[in-house]
């Protein structure tokens, strides 16, 4: 696709790969869409968690402790930031599975888990993973094959969450080579992408649980879902300028857009991916920004992006519905809508995300960061 960004479609080679390099990074991403369009899911396995300051910190001369001292904070805080400075160390894993829950573009579950690198495990020639008491596992049954996810995570407020899902592959393998280790090791300047499953039929429960272990809550789920994998073994802040990302399922069509831009690049990577008829075409595409604004974080992002190529064939997105967000990445319900220059109108709510990763770089936003994520049992600070 590109010298510094690969690209396949291979369920055969959604596999752990075992990268050895300290800043190297793989994760396998999980979302869906509920059938009404209120609800929405994602998950995220990581090997190594890319926003963690744990991982930041091991990359960058400045340590954690001199950033925690040397950074001023609210009086109300100090409890927290030394509680962080306890449990500082300089692991070779640091393992995470975030959960996040919207009901009408609003997170009402958010679940932010890191691990002891001894609670990680995963195949190399099998997709499966487990981190603590979270797993995914691909299956072949009889009415077709499929990816099982167990979550269990901490929420604030030391309530529970525990959720069995099952995407029920409907796109998948369009491009199935896979990446082979020695490939992979000889590649190392390089980001891989793997389309495992543009589109799967997602149901399942979520259930909460209080600080008793009583149910309290359940939410059954049914919708259209989404599955891809990537890793890289350059350190994401110092590699990455921008990425943007969305996907979209159309009645009749799937619709996958990438954007990403390294630093030192004079132009970004930009492809437009189309499976219908249970064919993928993937297109050149020339992307538009138009609208830019800054969130609450000072991110700055455009509301609409336009991708146009050949034959007439675009993707609008209207990233109207900001539901979550940092100082390094934005999440959106985006209206999107495909014109494949054939007299139909397509028009519905997907997924998209805006990331610019360098402020994972800056030493003084750990205490921030830090107060998302649960570790050791213990519910995160802030929701």
């Amino acid at each position: 696709m590109s010298e510094n960004f690969n690209f396949v479609s291979s369920v055969a080679d959604d596999v752990w790969h075992n990268r050895t390099e300290k800043s190297a990074y793989e994760w396998w991403y999980f979302d869906a869409i509920s059938d009404d369009g209120r609800d929405a899911i994602v998950v995220i396995f990581l090997d190594n968690f890319v926003f963690s300051p744990r991982y930041n910190k091991a990359q960058s001369p400045k340590s954690e402790v001199q950033s925690l001292e040397s950074t001023v904070k609210p009086d109300f805080l100090d409890s927290e930031i030394q509680s962080q400075k306890s449990e500082i160390r300089n692991p070779k894993r640091v393992p995470a599975v975030t959960f996040f829950y919207y009901r009408d573009g609003k997170p009402i579950y958010r679940g932010i888990n890191e691990f002891d690198e001894t609670a990680f495990s995963a195949n190399k020639n099998f997709p499966h993973c487990k981190i603590g008491g979270s797993d995914f596992t691909f299956e072949a049954t009889p009415y077709g094959t499929r990816y099982i996810l167990n979550v269990e995570t901490i929420l604030r407020g030391g309530k529970t969450l525990k959720a069995s899902l099952e995407w029920l592959i409907i796109e998948s393998d369009f491009l199935p080579a896979a990446i082979k280790d020695d490939d992979a090791d000889s590649s190392s300047d390089s980001h891989y992408w793997n389309l495992a499953s543009p589109r799967s039929d997602v149901s399942g429960k979520v259930e909460i649980f209080d600080r008793n272990n009583n149910l309290f809550k359940l939410n059954q789920f049914r919708g259209s879902g989404y599955h891809d994998h990537n890793f890289d073994s350059r350190w994401m802040p110092q590699t990455v300028k921008n990425w943007q990302w969305g996907r979209a399922h159309f009645a009749d069509a799937t619709a996958v857009f990438y954007r990403y831009q390294e630093f030192g690049k004079a132009a970004p990577t930009t492809k437009l991916f189309l499976i219908k008829d249970n064919e993928l075409s993937i297109l050149d595409v020339n992307c538009r920004f138009e609208r830019k604004r800054r969130d609450r974080f000072g991110l700055k992002f455009p509301r609409k992006l336009c991708f146009t190529g050949e034959n007439g064939i675009s993707l609008t997105v209207k990233q109207n519905r900001l539901i979550d967000g940092s100082f390094f990445y934005l999440r959106f319900f985006s209206d999107m809508i495909l014109d494949l220059n054939d007299g139909k109108k397509r028009e519905v709510v997907g997924i998209s995300e805006h990331l610019a990763p360098r402020p994972l770089g800056w030493r003084w936003l750990d205490w921030l960061v830090n107060m998302r994520i649960s570790r050791n049992g213990k519910g995160a600070f802030l929701p």
